[in-house]
């Protein structure tokens, strides 16, 4: 992967990431660690309260209700976000705003609100958002708490998703 600091277009840098052999969990993660090198990095891990500077630049709308656990982030323009690696399946929705992320074929898609997402199960998404943005994420969950309900669907390691999905992927880059 190039030095981040030496590229200039962010779609270019998240194209970027799928060009190594490997899991895509792999690449992102290898991404990740180049990217948190940089002072203004912000980061968060699943099921922790969200840092005062994170709610600053990112807010976070969230409510659980009826068995359902609902996430508005905000997204200002100019932002690069890798988000955490989703343990389930659910609709995403592009509320207002224009990004473009990389999908799980490794491709670079670019999407302008209102749009619905469907995120599959080990989807792990990184975003470039090109205007000031909302993003709002629909999920299952029986927890009480925004910190158990965020470690319910998300976690930070590929190896906590179900074995038959990873074995599916790596399967797929086998025969490629």
């Amino acid at each position: 992967m190039e030095d981040l600091t030496l590229i200039k277009n962010p779609i270019d840098l998240i194209q970027d990431i799928n060009s190594n052999r490997g899991l895509m969990w792999e690449k992102i993660s290898t991404f990740v660690e180049q990217f948190k090198s940089i002072d203004e990095t912000l980061t968060h891990k699943a099921g922790t309260p969200q840092s005062e500077d994170l709610m600053k630049v990112f807010p976070l709308k969230q409510t659980i209700e009826g068995g359902i656990y609902t996430r508005e982030l905000f997204m200002p323009k100019g932002s690069l976000i890798v988000s955490m690696i989703h343990k389930q399946q659910h609709p995403s929705f592009l509320l207002k705003g224009k990004v473009s992320y990389l999908t799980d074929a490794g491709e670079v898609e670019t999407i302008v609100a209102p749009t619905t997402v469907f995120t599959q199960i080990g989807t792990q998404r990184v975003f470039y958002v090109h205007e000031d943005t909302s993003w709002c994420c629909v999920y299952k969950t029986d927890a009480k708490t925004f910190e158990e309900a965020e470690s319910e669907v998300y976690t930070e390691d590929y190896k906590d998703l179900p074995l038959e999905l990873i074995m599916n992927k790596n399967k797929i880059l086998w025969q490629d």
